[in-house]
């Protein structure tokens, strides 16, 4: 039979390198204290690395660098989610960066959240939380929340048909439709632009 550590591992090793966790991705498998043990254990050996309190990373290693690299952000993000419960959506300029629309990382990556505003530092980055509930934060699908705010960080004057390409060329036939669908009470200005990328997508097929 397997001890509580090592199907903690199992687990993480089944996400892969790169994955970002909390207690809360393990509590099926024993208790709260009995997993954060195990987890703080892992971490005193180098299998695991404590990337804020009660928070870890399967870090991944660059043999040309000979480092582990920094904790990824989104995953970061995501496990915080889980372990808080909150729903976030990336503002504009980060939403522009997730998308590929702006090569340069931000200097802080900010989100709007159903929870507190919290700021984190990860690695050197800072990591901002602002709680913020709008049509446009409320949005139950991750993808289409984020080219939401990437089409309000462009802003109705700036984005082109550069831009519009750029973004239908990330969706499939079927993304499109279902991004129409979730987007119906945004803003009127940003809605027209999801349904003239979408048509785009369409010519893409």
């Amino acid at each position: 039979m397997q001890s509580i550590t090592q199907k903690i591992l199992s687990r993480i090793y089944g996400n892969g390198r790169g994955w970002c966790f909390s207690q809360i991705d393990f509590i099926d498998l024993a208790s709260r204290s009995t997993v954060d043990s195990a987890l703080k254990r892992l971490a005193s050996t180098g299998t695991i690395r404590r990337v804020l309190r009660g928070l870890y990373d399967y870090p991944i290693y660059s043999d040309f660098l000979g480092e582990r690299l920094a904790p990824n952000m989104q995953q970061v993000v995501s496990a915080l989610c889980r372990k808080h419960g909150w729903h976030v959506v990336p503002d504009g300029s980060t939403a522009l960066h997730l998308l590929g629309l702006d090569t340069q990382v931000p200097a802080r990556f900010r989100y709007l959240s159903s929870g507190p505003n919290r700021e984190y530092v990860i690695g050197n980055t800072p990591l901002q939380f602002s709680h913020q509930k709008t049509q446009h934060t409320t949005i139950d699908d991750r993808f289409a929340a984020t080219v939401v705010q990437a089409i309000l960080g462009l802003g109705q004057n700036s984005i082109t048909a550069v831009h519009r390409r750029q973004i239908a060329s990330l969706m499939g036939d079927h993304d499109a439709r279902r991004i129409v669908k979730k987007t119906r009470r945004v803003t009127s200005w940003v809605h027209d632009e999801i349904l003239r990328i979408a048509e785009m997508t369409e010519h893409q097929q």
